[in-house]
């Protein structure tokens, strides 16, 4: 037995030795690079490439069944001139006896010097679009797809192979990828891609080096990597464990400045469950810190995600001017230097929302939703309620303007014709135009244009040019107002409706926010219908359509003194003139109010009524928006006791009963108060009647004193006699 034993391991002793003669034979005595053409052919006829082998093939069969190239070079067969892809030096190896047990082991695998240059042209035709085996025909195709899966189920009949790799390292690779349809070029230069052992279900280290540079716009981008990697290739499972990623950013879109990131974190890829997760996230950018985590599922179908993002107290304006970017000049210096949000993110690949949002600026809170929509139409959406904000902080400063000399009650003392209205644009029509926003907003309180409004509640509708301001409601000078608009930037020149409500409101301090010249006070219900067209005021004074409706309640005329305009009408139909003026400055109303029909800028009244201390006013008129000139004529009507006079000379009888005392205003609109003054053609017509009057009355007292004489009690009956006769 033992004599038997040892001749077995002779046996094996000498077959070994032959086996590794032979190999010895093989690897000296054959030479791979004799069949240089042979394998360049068999690369046309497989893969559709022109392979070039410019260097020597090194080889090696036993104990490693290796392989070393240098100066290989790719490209398609129709142009070979047009490289694809070149590699300096490829080495690598693989074990030989593993192979027999199902196990592939495979040494360092080495690439350097490798240069990868992809290219669409101006017909979109990918330069690797013709990589690869070539199909003869149509039919061909479900042959082709049979016979993969054929081997596929062969595959996994046999086992998986068991793979193991020692390391990989890639060095001074370059990668360029152009489309000469849109000139834009992106390349990834200085790559370094070094990892430990990638064994199964075992961590390795990976370090990645490399710069990527853009075209549009010039960027360049430092990436720097490190990380502990694991994988299961049985249950389709990727991870990365503590990764660090560093970007080192400069450029046109940072106007110059070098910008830094960090970002750290552990992800994992399940693809039998379709998820990738992003967990433990902590982002550095500037002074900004955020923490998070994320994860996408449904991978290979409608990719969802859902995560959570925190960031705490930044300041926004370093942030920006880190980032080479400049924020618009703001009333507020200070204004965005203190901002945090917290939030639940949801969404999809072509959108991002943050739910139940907790967003602090400058001590405002806000809460709700906001985000993207979409993507490519930059659909932003929005649902935020608050406290208190303060939007005159993030408005651009005031301008230094000196006030208007002469205004104030009653309007301007000028005489002077004023500035027309400006040609300029005012709005932003072709941003407008192309909005997607969707959104409302409720607040306690908002600081706007120096007021407070509260409560305050916007809602506003902007798609396909046509922007719709559904809601803008709040209180504000002591009373409520509503309105709604619409402005159409899909028609030219664009048009713009506005439906507006006033409810009891301070009227004269409405006037006084917004410098307007002071021509009445009292509380103001105002309802109006409004359209016009444009893009200037010029265009929106000149188209203006519309209906108005006005209601001021326990108020007054400020710098007109109705009472004084009276009795000066009164003295001049009586001949006398007056010794002093009389009564106070403006003239005290219980009511004012009256409709406005507006045609092209054009303002017409037919029914301003007014009820006075002892007097009622009716007027009407028109005013010219477009010169911002107004004419207008008013009747005062003498009503109670007529006896009590500010002067003899405009004491009143009963011959004034039912006579309607003529005002009339004639001029700018910026001194219309101080435009009103006595008609005095209307005083004269009126003077002339009265004297007729008085004429006529003189006459029939002459005449019945005569009937009386002639008469006696038949008087009476001869006086209706002659009145039948001559009709009087």
């Amino acid at each position: 037995m033992k004599k038997l034993a040892k001749i077995i391991g002779l046996v094996v002793l000498a077959l070994v030795v032959l086996g590794i003669a032979v190999l010895f034979f093989l690897t000296r005595m054959f030479d791979p690079n004799d069949y240089k053409e042979q394998i360049r052919q068999a690369a046309r006829e497989q893969a559709n490439v022109e392979l070039t082998l410019g260097g020597d093939i090194g080889w090696s069969l036993f104990p490693w069944l290796g392989i070393e190239l240098k100066q290989v070079g790719l490209a398609p067969v129709e142009h070979p001139e047009k490289a694809l892809a070149s590699v300096g030096s490829m080495g690598l190896g693989v074990e030989v006896l593993p192979l027999l047990r199902k196990q592939l082991r495979m040494s360092d695998v080495i690439l350097d010097d490798i240069s990868l240059n992809l290219e669409i042209d101006e017909n979109g035709v990918a330069n690797w679009s013709s990589i690869g085996p070539q199909s003869e025909t149509a039919d061909g195709a479900p042959e082709n797809a049979e016979a993969s899966a054929e081997a596929e189920a062969e595959a996994e009949e046999h086992g998986r192979l068991d793979v193991a790799v020692e390391s990989v390292r890639i060095t001074n690779a370059d990668i360029n990828y152009t489309d000469r349809r849109t000139a834009q070029q992106v390349s990834l230069e200085d790559v370094n891609l070094t990892t430990g052992a990638l064994i199964e279900d075992e961590p390795f280290d990976v370090e990645f080096l490399g710069l990527l540079v853009t075209g549009q716009p010039a960027m360049r981008v430092r990436i720097d990597l490190h990380t502990v990697a694991s994988f299961n290739l049985d249950q389709q499972r990727y991870q990365l464990d503590g990764f660090d990623l560093k970007l080192d950013a400069s450029g046109d879109p940072f106007g110059g400045r070098a910008v830094n990131m960090q970002l750290q974190g552990d992800s994992v890829i399940d693809l039998q469950q379709q998820v990738a997760e992003l967990k433990q996230l902590r982002l550095s950018l500037a002074d900004l810190r955020a923490t998070g985590q994320l994860t996408a599922s449904q991978l290979d179908s409608d990719p969802q995600l859902a995560g959570a993002i925190s960031v705490a107290e930044f300041d926004a304006r370093a942030l920006a001017h880190a980032l080479g970017q400049s924020l618009p000049e703001m009333a507020q210096n200070n204004a965005l230097s203190k901002v945090a949000l917290n939030a639940d993110l949801t969404g999809s690949s072509n959108s991002a929302m943050l739910q139940n949002l907790k967003l602090l600026v400058d001590g405002t809170e806000l809460t709700g939703s906001m985000g993207l929509a979409d993507f490519e139409r930059q659909a932003l959406r929005f649902d935020l309620r608050g406290n208190s904000l303060n939007i005159d902080h993030y408005l651009p400063p005031p301008a230094d303007q000196p006030a208007p000399a002469g205004a104030g009650q009653g309007g301007s003392t000028s005489q002077k014709a004023p500035e027309p209205w400006s040609n300029d644009p005012v709005l932003p029509l072709e941003t407008l135009a192309g909005l997607n926003v969707i959104g409302s907003l409720d607040l306690q309180q908002v600081q706007l244009t120096g007021q407070a409004i509260s409560p305050f509640k916007m809602a506003v509708d902007a798609v396909d040019g046509n922007v719709r301001l559904k809601q803008f409601e709040g209180g504000v000078f002591g009373g409520q107002f509503a309105a709604s608009a619409t402005i159409n930037t899909t028609r030219s020149p664009a048009t713009l409706s506005l439906n507006g409500k006033l409810d009891d409101m301070d009227s004269l301090a409405l006037q006084r926010a917004y410098e307007m010249a002071e021509q009445f006070r009292g509380q103001l219900d105002l309802n109006m219908n409004l359209t016009t067209r444009g893009n200037s005021m010029r265009q929106w004074i000149n188209g203006l359509n519309g209906d108005v409706r006005f209601d001021v309640a326990n108020g007054a005329l400020l710098g007109v003194n109705l009472e004084q305009k009276l009795c000066q009408a009164i003295a001049l139909a009586n001949r006398k003139p007056l010794s002093a003026e009389h009564g106070s400055a403006d003239t005290p109303f219980q009511r004012l109010g009256g409709s406005f029909k507006i045609v092209n800028g054009n303002i017409n009244n037919r029914d301003l009524i007014a009820a006075l201390p002892g007097i009622a006013a009716k007027g009407n008129g028109d005013i010219n928006l477009p010169e911002q000139r107004l004419d207008y004529r008013v009747g005062l009507l003498l009503e109670g006791d007529k006896s009590d006079m500010p002067d003899p000379a405009c004491q009143v009888n009963e011959r004034y009963v039912g006579i309607e005392w003529p005002i009339r205003c004639e001029g700018y609109l910026h001194n219309a108060a101080k435009s009103c003054g006595v008609d005095t053609e209307g005083v004269t017509r009126i003077a002339g009647q009265l004297l007729r009057n008085e004429a006529e009355r003189k006459v029939q007292d002459k005449v019945g004193e005569k009937l009386e004489e002639e008469f006696g009690d038949k008087a009476p009956a001869v006086r209706d006699a002659l009145k039948g006769l001559f009709g009087r």
